[in-house]
């Protein structure tokens, strides 16, 4: 679906003219910006998303001598998540573990800024042994996080791509090369140190996009010798280095063309595999349907000799993994991989609120069903523990969502306790109201 906007009285606008054709697109605005100012309610700029019966309405603001779309007034959460507009409500993920100041938002250009826990300073020491290869479940909740971690970014860097959403038309059209170019074109709004763009340090890895490689090479060319790059891709194979150095570690297509070779040392492999255990289990194990994405902080360096003198070495300093399904969609359990399987052969729309850095008791639904015209949409629970701890924090959350939601107005399933998963609530959505 095109990012496009109707204006006052019809006309459509599309959002690629603001890059393609800024001069008709200030100048479509600047007619527009008193009409849509007197407009009345359903008559106002609106884009294709969809609330409460009626198209989410924009403001058209002036700043200088340049026009700009702005949402109404809390909205933004609202709008689809592939939506330029959109913008996530920070409670309901673990956005609502970081302290003020480590992402900040600029709605006027859609951008986000980040506090790293690590600098890109190829000079600079990483915090990776402290911090960075930790598990975000071992720390308090609240408000407590100072810093973004790997994990962090590569949760921000799905979210801002919309990999987190799923609705019926995604089906067979959600793969890694398209997947991937997502995720680079919204880390050109993502700021990540002293004004440099992800974009210009994120080097993403997949089979099949010549586009992409290009852009990888470019990034290696322009910035390795400096900064600390990213990697991102689907994990493919780990294998002990030959000479005792550590773990090779392949990313699907980078035999493609990519000319490198990853490696991560002993220590750091461990580290990982006590923060991943679950993301390495699954992925030796291969089950079907899931797969392994990563985010890689890395030094790379050009091999000058020998048969791979055009070869460039990547030497692994931190990083992150995430199991997804099939359709990319992020889980954290086998069992919420088999709700994203129901909920896609229901032809369901919902959303996966991502963990970021924040502790596990942090109350934050496994899904959110948003086609059922509730205004918070409809949590669901995935339970599939039993100790003593996860019991009373499942006691917990269940009063919690009685009392925000009504006793009728969340889902969940006992898997812990094999009991069958519960028929999902119905789908209502609201006709589209012009007036």
């Amino acid at each position: 679906m095109k990012d496009i906007v109707v204006l006052p009285g019809g006309e459509e606008l599309s959002l690629d003219w603001k890059l393609s054709d800024p001069e008709r697109f200030q100048l479509l605005l600047k007619e527009k910006h008193a009409d849509n100012g007197k407009a009345g309610p359903g008559e106002k700029a609106h884009c294709l998303c969809v609330h409460q019966g009626r198209y989410l309405e924009l403001q058209i603001r002036e700043l200088g001598e340049s026009y700009y779309f702005a949402c109404m007034p809390n909205t933004r959460p609202y709008h689809r998540p592939t939506c330029p507009f959109y913008k996530p409500n920070p409670e309901k993920s673990g956005q609502a573990a970081y302290v003020d100041g480590v992402i900040k938002e600029d709605t006027e250009h859609d951008e986000v800024t980040v506090k790293l826990i690590t600098s890109l300073n190829r000079n600079s020491p990483t915090s990776s042994e402290t911090a960075a290869l930790s598990s975000a479940g071992t720390r308090s909740g609240g408000k407590t996080q100072r810093r973004m971690t790997t994990l962090g970014l590569l949760h921000l860097v799905w979210e801002r791509a919309g990999l987190h959403y799923w609705r019926p038309q995604f089906a067979g059209h959600r793969t890694d090369p398209k997947a991937l170019r997502r995720a680079y074109a919204t880390s050109r709004n993502i700021k990540v140190h002293r004004g440099i763009t992800l974009d210009q340090v994120l080097c993403p890895v997949v089979s099949g996009d010549r586009g992409i490689q290009y852009f990888t090479q470019r990034t290696i060319k322009n910035h390795s010798e400096k900064l600390r790059l990213y990697v991102i891709g689907r994990l493919s194979s780990v294998q002990v280095h030959p000479y005792g150095k550590g773990y090779n570690i392949e990313l699907s297509g980078i035999r493609d063309g990519y000319r490198m070779f990853m490696s991560i040392s002993q220590a750091k492999w461990e580290r990982l595999e006590k923060s991943y255990s679950r993301e390495l289990a699954e992925f030796s194990r291969s089950e079907e349907g899931l797969a392994v994405f990563g985010l890689f902080l890395v030094t790379i360096d050009p091999i000058k000799k020998g048969k791979y003198s055009n070869f460039s070495t990547v030497q692994i300093e931190d990083a992150a993994l995430m199991t997804t399904t099939e359709q990319l969609i992020p889980v954290e359990s086998r069992y919420e991989a088999k709700i994203v399987e129901l909920l896609v052969q229901k032809d369901r729309t919902f959303i996966k609120p991502l963990r970021f850095d924040a502790a596990r008791k942090l109350v934050r639904p496994d899904f959110i069903l948003t086609d059922m015209g509730k205004k918070e949409g409809c949590p669901m629970e995935v339970f599939g523990l039993t100790d003593e701890k996860y019991l009373a924090r499942k006691a917990e959350k269940e009063k919690y969502y009685a009392r925000v939601f009504g006793v009728d107005g969340w889902w969940s399933w006992d898997a812990a306790h094999n009991a069958p998963i519960p028929p999902f609530p119905k789908v209502s959505l609201p006709l589209v109201n012009h007036s």
